[in-house]
């Protein structure tokens, strides 16, 4: 990934071992540059980012909450900004926006490095539309922060998925589409 440019970018992934390893490679690349970092995941994936990180010399018990990194809950997240099952744009900007306002407060020249899996969340609930309109939010948030952000799906998320085409709407809304653990990565 390059290491200062702005991007949305889309990771399909069947195993942990393999998302853990490739979350914690771009987020230990943002750490080593000085990059403040954000992870909106469940508990399961921030622990085990947490974990694959130290492994490749990037400790995240040495980042400050608030200022060098921002660990949210997915789940809490979410219920911050949904409303009647769609991402609501403004509660959007005033939980996860805020969070991006905080980190480069002072600072409007750093690029934050971004990791989230609530897409994923909602895809796998059923809620297509929501996880596409959520990645429109993310999209959207962009234009006014500069931020490198990387959304993973889990491969068997998108196999129970009722919509057909949803590969690709979902990589239609990203910048680059990343190899996954299938593609030879």
């Amino acid at each position: 990934m390059r290491a200062w440019v702005a991007s949305h970018d889309v990771q399909f992934y069947e195993s942990d071992d393999f998302l853990f390893g490739s979350v914690a490679d771009y987020l230990a690349t943002g750490v080593r540059l000085g990059q403040p970092i954000v992870v909106i995941a469940t508990v399961a994936h921030r622990n085990g980012y947490r974990e694959a990180m130290r492994a490749r010399g990037a400790n995240p018990d040495d980042l400050t909450e608030g200022r060098d990194v921002a660990w949210l809950d997915a789940r809490d997240t979410l219920s911050a900004f949904m409303e009647g099952g769609k991402p609501n744009a403004e509660l959007f900007d005033l939980t996860v926006g805020r969070v991006f306002e905080s980190l480069r407060r002072n600072r409007r020249y750093v690029m934050i490095r971004a990791h989230g899996e609530m897409v994923d969340i909602l895809w796998r609930e059923g809620k297509a539309d929501a996880a596409l309109a959520l990645e429109k939010l993310w999209n959207e948030l962009a234009a006014r922060h500069s931020f490198s952000l990387l959304c993973t799906y889990a491969r068997q998320s998108l196999a129970s998925a009722a919509r057909v085409d949803g590969v690709d709407r979902i990589c239609g809304c990203h910048a680059r589409v990343l190899p996954s653990e299938t593609s030879g990565a």
